[in-house]
């Protein structure tokens, strides 16, 4: 077999290693991957899961130029340790198990190879691997994968994907709540999130008599849904991990461990069977959410209150019977507890805490949001575009007011999209809002402002920052004139023509200062409005219509919205003029 020349240099200088053996040449499969058959061997004692000598399967990848060492199923190691993914079996096919090290992650675990970045060129890469291979089986053996002060790992367990996902919310009081709780039992609902693929939000915690317990918070739309699963739940005061660190892979060695903590696992599947049947509906599989304090860094003390989850939980129904036993209540109660003692796979669901921060973690622990309540007047383009940041970014208890219906020709520009046509720009928006992020709790205002309707204008005055994406002088004057009722942070974002550039008014007053605002505007000499570069839209009553890209908006919407921040941040009279140079810089300017 033909090896490629980088690959052969590779197993040539692996020869005469003093850790490394080559047991195997490379070998090519038939998805193109080349796999590379080795032996370790530890420069430290054994331990009880990683022996002397250890066999692997160095795994490349030439379509993504990626390397992946994984444990043979002939002399590999078996158990799962921290940084490593679940190890798995995994396909009769496959010669090596599922459980590779987490060779290339930055830990300090792996001390002064830490500081080294996973090299480019192919034979670096691969020793780079077998290196770190060589630390992690060393540093696993000597029991210190797990270095205090290093974020924790949760462990992983059989069955678990991507998705399905369960999603939950907690926080400090959470942990207060759920610690008093240990050891106690009872029910959960969970609401699929709408057109989601097999996500889920656990909405609602009840005691074992069915009594409401613990409300979850989440956005409009979550908080809307129709419980469509149902879940056991056992409060712990511990994370449930078998050594070195894996979930139970059984119902038998998740019920040994349970015993451990003070929970008869059969036990408490006999009485949920019990409460279950005498319910209108008892059929069907339940999920089981297993809860326990945890601390997101190794060595320090518990910060929140995490949910695993167990998914194709049997509860025996009204019908269940089993052969040789009569078809009554105690046989039930027999299947049930029958079922913590049995040897078969336990499916694991990935869960997530989807606290507003957690979930908005990407954006760094520097963009964490006030909490204040906004309302955004204009839902066209620069409007949509603004909400949308602002939702995403973490500002999620929002007003949306708008009169116009959105047609087609907007949609060059709008953040809706065709679904939308010919419905309310405001309640559109605000509908599409709601399904961007979980805690999202956005309502729409079919209205112009100022609104006629007594109602709508009192919850109007309820937000305590108004921002105005109109783009009209006469909404400027009435802002100025609305009984506001107590001081507001007001923000004014208006595209100039062409959209060559935003003008950016802010304040915090009881009431909005339109003559400074607009006087100060007119100091930038900001080009002129000219007929000339309008275009024309439709067939008939000729009308100009606002010539910009989206590319434009979305730009000036990013703009906004930092400028919107700022406000909120650090409120005070301030007017800026961003403009866009023809090379697409953009330039900054104070009134």
């Amino acid at each position: 077999m033909f090896v490629p020349e980088v690959l052969q240099n590779v197993a040539d200088s692996v020869v005469g290693h003093s850790r490394i053996t080559v047991l195997r040449p490379w070998t090519r499969l038939a998805d193109s991957r080349w796999t590379l058959y080795i032996c370790a061997r530890l420069s430290v004692p054994e331990c009880g899961t990683i022996p002397k000598e250890t066999n692997w399967y160095l795994v490349f990848d030439p379509a993504s130029v990626s390397v992946t060492v994984f444990p043979s199923k002939v002399g590999g190691i078996t158990a799962t340790h921290q940084h490593q993914s679940f190890n798995d079996e995994g396909p009769a096919a496959l010669p090596w198990r599922l459980g590779n090290p987490c060779l290339n992650r930055q830990a300090a675990a792996f001390a002064r190879v830490a500081w080294a970045g996973e090299p480019k060129a192919i034979d670096e890469k691969i020793w780079w691997h077998l290196e770190r291979l060589l630390v992690w089986i060393d540093t696993g053996a000597s029991d210190k994968l797990a270095v205090l002060g290093e974020p924790l790992e949760l462990p992983s367990g059989p069955g678990q994907t991507s998705f399905p996902v369960v999603g939950f919310t907690s926080s400090v009081d959470d942990l207060q709540f759920w610690q008093a709780m240990n050891g106690q039992w009872g029910w959960a609902d969970l609401a699929r999130l709408p057109r989601s693929v097999a996500s889920y939000g656990i909405t609602a915690f009840h005691s074992k008599s069915q009594k409401s317990i613990r409300e979850l918070k989440w956005g409009r739309l979550i908080a809307a849904q129709e419980s469509s699963a149902t879940a056991l739940w056992i409060a712990l005061d511990r994370l449930p991990v078998v050594e070195p660190w894996e979930l139970p892979r059984t119902w038998v060695a998740l019920s040994s461990y349970l015993e451990t903590v003070g929970v008869d696992l059969g036990e408490v599947l006999v009485r949920a069977g019990a409460d279950r049947r005498h319910r209108t509906k008892d059929s069907g599989p339940v999920m089981m959410l297993l809860g326990f304090p945890l601390s997101y860094t190794i060595g320090q003390p518990p910060f929140r209150y995490h949910w695993l989850a167990i998914d194709g939980v049997e509860i025996a129904d009204r019908r269940a019977k089993k052969n040789g036993f009569r078809a009554n209540e105690n046989t039930r109660q027999f299947i049930d507890r029958s079922r913590a003692s049995l040897n078969s796979n336990l499916k694991w669901l990935r869960t997530v805490n989807w606290e507003p921060e957690e979930i908005r973690a990407r954006a760094g622990p520097q963009n964490v949001m006030p909490s204040k309540r906004v309302l955004v007047i204009g839902a066209g383009s620069l409007g949509s575009a603004v909400c949308e940041n602002l939702v995403r970014m973490g500002l999620t208890e929002m007003g949306v007011l708008d009169a116009d219906l959105l047609d087609v020709g907007n949609l060059t520009r709008h953040a809706l999209g065709m679904d939308a046509v010919g419905h309310n720009k405001a309640l559109a928006l605000a509908s599409a809002l709601n399904l961007i992020m979980p805690d999202a709790n956005v309502t729409g205002f079919a209205s112009s402002f100022p609104p006629t309707d007594t109602e709508i204008a009192e919850q109007v005055r309820s937000f305590d920052v108004i921002v105005d994406c109109s783009g009209s002088d006469v909404v400027l004057d009435a802002l100025s004139m609305f009984d506001w009722g107590d001081e507001k942070t007001f923000v004014s974002l208006a595209m100039t023509w062409k959209a060559e550039g935003l003008l950016v008014f802010t304040a915090s007053e009881i009431s909005f200062p339109t003559v400074d605002a607009k006087e100060s505007f007119a100091d930038f000499g900001v080009p002129p409005a000219s007929l000339d570069d309008a275009r024309i839209e439709g067939i008939g009553c000729w009308h100009p219509v606002f010539p910009a890209d989206a590319s434009d908006v979305r730009l000036w919407g990013a703009i906004g919205s930092k400028a919107i921040l700022k406000a909120i941040r650090s409120p005070q009279r301030r007017c800026e003029y961003f403009r866009q140079g023809v090379d697409g810089t953009v330039e900054r300017q104070d009134a």
